[in-house]
């Protein structure tokens, strides 16, 4: 496998087995409530250590600017990576297994108490948790990955044009994303 992230040796990622991707992935499904991509970096970073702070951040840069959840997105890429289709596959499987279900089972609870003041109290409560977690993780791997001024001057063109200024999104990506390129291209030469 030829494919990896800068730095990741396709040996390292090869080396990984079918049942620890999937154990792996289940458990970040099954701890991710409120936010999986805080379990996702513990789990590959610090855990197991199939990837650094860089090469994860590379990996959710990918994510973010493709369609659909990044954690998904992440799963599809990472498990390919490792374990080719069947791979990806199994990576998708385990970390939405858990949560489809559980959330299949909240829908139908939810119903019943829907109109309860309290309910709605702790769903407030929760997602104030999982925007605390989702900044902390954001903090933790901005600090780590020491990203280069270029990076953090893109982010911050980012930021600017869609949440200040309220340029279409899909234009400004795609504006970025080709400054970007030529960005990293003269920075390598």
């Amino acid at each position: 496998m030829t494919s990896t992230v800068s730095g990741a040796t396709p040996a390292r990622l090869e080396a990984i087995s079918r049942s620890e991707l999937f154990a792996s992935f289940l458990k970040m499904g099954l701890l991710g409530f409120g936010g999986v991509l805080p379990w996702a970096r513990r789990v590959i970073v610090d855990e197991r250590r199939w990837l650094s702070d860089r090469e994860f951040v590379e990996v959710i840069g990918l994510c973010q600017v493709l369609p659909g959840p990044n954690i998904v997105n992440f799963a599809v890429i990472f498990g390919a990576r490792s374990r080719g289709p069947v791979g990806a596959l199994l990576a998708v499987s385990a970390l939405l297994f858990v949560p489809v279900g559980v959330m299949l089972l909240i829908a139908m609870f939810y119903e019943q108490v829907a109109g309860n003041p309290w309910v709605r109290d702790a769903i407030a409560a929760a997602s104030a948790a999982a925007a605390g977690l989702i900044l902390g993780t954001a903090t933790r791997l901005f600090v780590q990955a020491r990203p280069p001024l270029r990076g953090m001057l893109t982010g911050g063109a980012a930021f600017v044009l869609v949440g200040i200024l309220h340029l279409p999104l899909l234009w400004v990506i795609v504006v970025l994303i080709a400054v970007a390129v030529v960005a990293e291209w003269r920075a390598s030469r």
